[in-house]
């Protein structure tokens, strides 16, 4: 079966952060999906805002106040990173553009870490066989006519070759526990020197045990260290 990369970015006019980032052009949000839990519509993820103090400050709380939960798990002087709970109700109600790809495509798309950034909403989407672009773009010109989103321009949509991306490659053999535990601990840093998050950190992130974390990670990079050297 075909898998196909589709690159977007996307704007909405009613969404706070769009709006917020589009007056803050050194800010960049990056936002992790975590999970989606399908049966009550729900997406768990880990935001990271990037950019001068003030800046930043501002645009997580407008970005905050757009989750139905937010917990601020890190902060510094020029970098603040939160996890959220959102439902796709919430999602649509707030005028987020990130509807677009959940009610186009379905949850089961996988969604690669996207960007907040000059009032856009930056995607990339790994979708199951091949795209209709008519289709995707007629369902975006009646987002537009509903006042949903306001701009739209498509970046790339091709072929996707796991085996001609690492990440690709190795997600392929982790189990989604390893896969979420050494995503998260990567966007937090935990792999930076110094770490900036401990194990005890995604413990409480993930509400497991330290070992049960540690068994995860490690378990993953195993698999890692033998898909690259093997």
């Amino acid at each position: 079966m075909s898998l196909t990369e589709v690159v977007y970015k996307i704007r909405s006019d009613t969404f706070a952060p769009c709006i917020v980032s589009g007056k803050n052009p050194d800010v960049r949000v990056i936002l992790n999906q975590v999970s989606h839990d399908v049966s009550n519509q729900t997406v768990r993820l880990l935001a990271t805002v990037l950019g001068p103090e003030a800046a930043a400050q501002e645009t997580t709380k407008v970005l905050m106040g757009s989750f139905d939960t937010a917990d601020i798990v890190r902060q510094t002087k020029d970098q603040v990173t939160f996890r959220a709970s959102v439902s796709l109700d919430t999602i649509r109600k707030t005028g987020n553009p990130a509807a677009f790809a959940l009610e186009h495509f379905g949850p089961e798309v996988l969604v690669q870490p996207a960007l907040i950034h000059n009032g856009y909403l930056h995607v990339r989407l790994v979708v199951t066989g091949k795209v209709d672009l008519a289709a995707m773009l007629a369902a975006y010109e009646q987002g537009v006519k509903a006042g949903r989103w306001s701009d739209f321009k498509l970046v790339r949509i091709d072929d996707f070759d796991p085996e001609q991306q690492i990440h690709g490659a190795f997600s392929e053999n982790l189990t989604q526990k390893q896969l979420e535990v050494i995503k998260t601990a990567l966007a937090l840093g935990f792999y930076n020197t110094p770490r900036n998050v401990t194990l005890d950190d995604l413990s409480s992130i993930f509400g497991i045990s330290k070992a049960a974390v540690h068994n995860r990670l490690q378990a993953a990079e195993r698999k890692v260290i033998a898909k690259y050297f093997s």
